[in-house]
């Protein structure tokens, strides 16, 4: 249980309360796992100009991203994942706001790749506070992820596909299982582990087991709600 604990930050705890409390409050208000209305596409841009303004920064004395004890990558690798994801949140947060035919998400595309070019000469940021910056954007993204996971799960019955298990049909149980545990690592890897390592690049190693854990809990618990309450 110690080494649990001292594997785990404050982010994870938080992400994990997100993902399996507040997203299926999210649920009853609007689409599954995705809050909708203007306060919704507010958050959206605004977390995603918060993530912006991490890649914009760098922590000090810290210019690689460290993968291991012995290996480290350019920081530009996992910026990637990051701008990517700010494209795809702001898109649809300005859906939200009712701005459908303005493509200011292609806006967003390119300050975000500005900043990871220009962070060299840009203002050095102590990494709690840049880890702050990359929160709202993982929690928005979180829940927008569980919300198309639910939409997954629940094009099935659940049900019938544990029943399967044993059966000859238990391989559809199986590619399901895969799409969902699949995505969500696919999720955590681009979205969790690129921005927080960006944000406060460490040697966490075998502590992303325990965290990603941690989230598969969190993020399948979430998931069961918003498909009940949908």
């Amino acid at each position: 249980m110690g080494r649990l604990r001292a594997a785990l930050r404050a982010e994870d705890g938080i992400l994990a309360a997100w993902l399996g409390i507040m997203a299926p409050g999210l649920s009853a208000i609007g689409e599954p796992g995705v809050a909708t209305g203007t306060l919704a596409g507010i958050g959206m841009i605004g977390s995603t100009l918060l993530a912006i303004a991490c890649l914009a920064t760098r922590p000090p004395d810290q210019p690689a991203v460290r993968l291991s004890e012995e290996t480290a990558a350019p920081r530009w690798i996992l910026a990637g994942p990051l701008v990517g994801g700010t494209a795809i949140i702001s898109a649809t947060g300005f859906e939200q706001l009712g701005l459908r035919n303005v493509d200011l998400s292609g806006l967003v595309l390119l300050v975000a790749v500005a900043a990871v070019v220009a962070n060299r000469w840009l203002p050095v940021v102590a990494a709690p506070i840049r880890r702050l910056l990359v929160l709202p954007f993982m929690l928005v993204a979180g829940s927008f992820f569980s919300g198309l996971a639910a939409g997954i799960v629940d094009t099935v019955a659940v049900g019938d596909l544990l029943g399967a298990i044993g059966t000859p049909e238990w391989g559809i149980a199986a590619f399901v299982a895969i799409m969902v545990v699949g995505g969500l690592a696919a999720f955590y890897a681009m979205l969790v582990v690129a921005p927080r390592q960006l944000a406060d690049p460490e040697d966490a190693g075998v502590r992303w087991v325990f965290r990603f854990a941690l989230f598969l809990v969190a993020a399948l618990t979430g998931i069961g709600w918003i498909s009940l309450l949908a």
